[in-house]
């Protein structure tokens, strides 16, 4: 029983054998890929995510939403690994990495109820050497978490468009759950997802009370999901920060219709700009022209009724208005993800329309998957060559940060209070935790301490990018010796200064 529900969830067809050893090798590419960065320099967001929660005990990861940097589940995950495995900068990624290396054989599952064998296999295979997603399984965030349950409740989603089971309703409410727990932007891919299944139900050649009969089963699961995100929160909004920390923070703040309308724009372009920028003119063409392919010819290219793709921004357009507010381009992934979902299956389909021209549909499928895992290898190649370069590690791999923690543990004395702006402050404080040195060192604003000594971390390359510029942000240029000022450690961009008091 258990395996026959398991087929039918995860094993959308019977494919030939050779589709899946392909599609393990391009898992392994995955695999390899963002191992090569798993180990680059802590980054703000997560050392934040890191010091603030997951570092912490568990009830206050559960309870604390004071700032939306607690991605819980992603903060959860993290913590169990940080106290199996110990302290090490990879730990903060586990979830991040397994989740984007699980999404490529979720990418195949879930393209699968859409498309054909190969254009399935290339979405995997896109998916597999995305720069940006790799990038991004290298970050201790929960948004690689967002792509792989936005892929699964597609993949669901695709299940219930043919067929009502329990067991695809039961998972389409749980994964939606568990991506609402992870972040609560998972309200975007949910809303476009589920109006997508509701549209197919409405369009279908039924009578209109199989129709609605339909609408109402699904809509009772997307309820059951709702349910289950808020016990899950529960203790945020019963013991924690409250209710108004996860719908009123800065982050999700409505703003004017006047600020709302100014935003757009600039966003949608910084959020474009951003999916493009790791990829060659030709190949962003190539992806605009597969995706358009996919549009126009969508009843071609897929075996679905109603184009996904255009009810993802269909619901966008519904959801943002009502909720005012302008996303930061981060959360947009989802939709980053589907452009290359949708413009891979519509390149390949293309292809095998000419390879098809002469040869026999069988032999065409294995001619493009074989293509397909040839350019996979070939682009693996690449960005292994270029990864491992001595520039590229030098630069990857060596962090001020790190180092001038290192400095300060071994240096820092009970007098010293240690005084830096962000991001600069949190990667050190990330670095000094993992050497056993407590945040408290730190001066912050909202419980200051008595100095005696300040070491003072500038960034040369940060906002606040002088000595005068840090000591201004916290007031505390009048209660030091200036004069008395010295250089104690230095490397790249980042000096640290002792300050004695007055």
């Amino acid at each position: 029983m258990f395996r026959a529900t398991f087929n039918h969830l995860f094993i959308p067809a019977e494919d030939p054998r050779y589709i899946y050893y392909f599609l393990g090798i391009v898992t392994l590419a995955a695999v390899v890929l963002r191992l090569l960065v798993i180990n680059n320099p802590i980054g703000y967001d997560e050392a934040y995510t890191f010091i603030n929660f997951s570092s912490r005990p568990f009830k206050f990861i559960l309870a604390d939403y004071h700032a939306p940097n607690n991605h819980i589940l992603n903060s959860l995950l993290i913590g169990v690994a940080y106290r199996i495995l110990g302290d090490h900068i990879w730990i903060v990624r586990v979830p991040a990495f397994l989740a984007s290396v699980f999404s490529v054989p979720a990418a195949y599952v879930t393209a699968r109820r859409f498309f054909s064998a190969s254009q399935s296999l290339a979405v995997s295979a896109v998916l597999a050497t995305s720069t940006s997603l790799i990038n991004e399984s290298a970050n201790g965030r929960g948004y690689p978490m967002i792509l792989l349950f936005s892929l699964l409740l597609a993949n669901f989603a695709g299940i219930l468009v043919r067929q009502q089971s329990r067991p695809a309703l039961i998972a389409y409410a749980i994964t939606g759950a568990l991506g609402f727990y992870t972040i609560p932007i998972f309200l975007y891919p949910m809303a476009g997802i589920s109006l997508w299944v509701a549209a197919t139900y409405l369009t279908e050649e039924q009578p209109w009370n199989t129709k609605w009969d339909k609408l109402r089963v699904f809509l009772l699961a997307c309820a059951v999901s709702a349910i289950l995100t808020l016990i899950l929160y529960s203790p945020v909004i019963l013991f924690g920060t409250g209710f108004e920390s996860l719908v009123g923070n800065n982050i999700v703040k409505s703003l004017t219709w006047h600020e709302f309308v100014q935003s757009i724009s600039p966003r949608i372009t910084k959020t474009w700009s951003g999916w493009m920028a790791h990829l060659s003119p030709f190949i962003q063409q190539l992806f605009v022209a597969g995706f358009l392919l996919a549009v126009l010819f969508y009843r071609r290219v897929s075996n679905q009724r109603l184009p996904m793709q255009i009810i993802l921004l269909v619901a966008i357009v519904i959801v943002l208005p009502l909720q005012r507010v302008a996303p930061l381009p981060r959360v947009w992934g989802y939709l980053e993800l589907f452009f290359l979902f949708f413009a891979a299956a519509g390149i390949t389909w293309l292809a095998n329309l000419v390879f098809g021209k002469f040869s026999a549909p069988q032999r065409t499928e294995t001619i493009v998957a074989s293509i397909i895992l040839f350019l996979v290898l070939i682009v693996s190649t690449n960005v292994i060559v270029k990864t491992l370069s001595p520039k590229a590690l030098a630069d990857r791999t060596i962090a001020p940060e790190q180092l001038a923690a290192d400095y300060l543990t071994q240096h820092i004395t009970p007098n010293d209070t240690i005084i830096a702006t962000a991001p600069t402050d949190l990667q050190t404080a990330y670095y000094l935790k993992i050497n056993g040195v407590p945040y408290d060192v730190f001066f912050q604003r909202d419980h200051p301490v008595k100095i005696q000594n300040a070491l003072v971390l500038v960034r040369s390359t940060e906002r606040r990018a002088t000595l005068q510029a840090v000591l201004d942000f916290y007031n505390l240029t009048s209660s030091l010796d200036l004069e008395s000022a010295s250089i104690v450690f230095e490397y790249g961009p980042l000096q640290i200064y002792s300050i004695p008091a007055q």
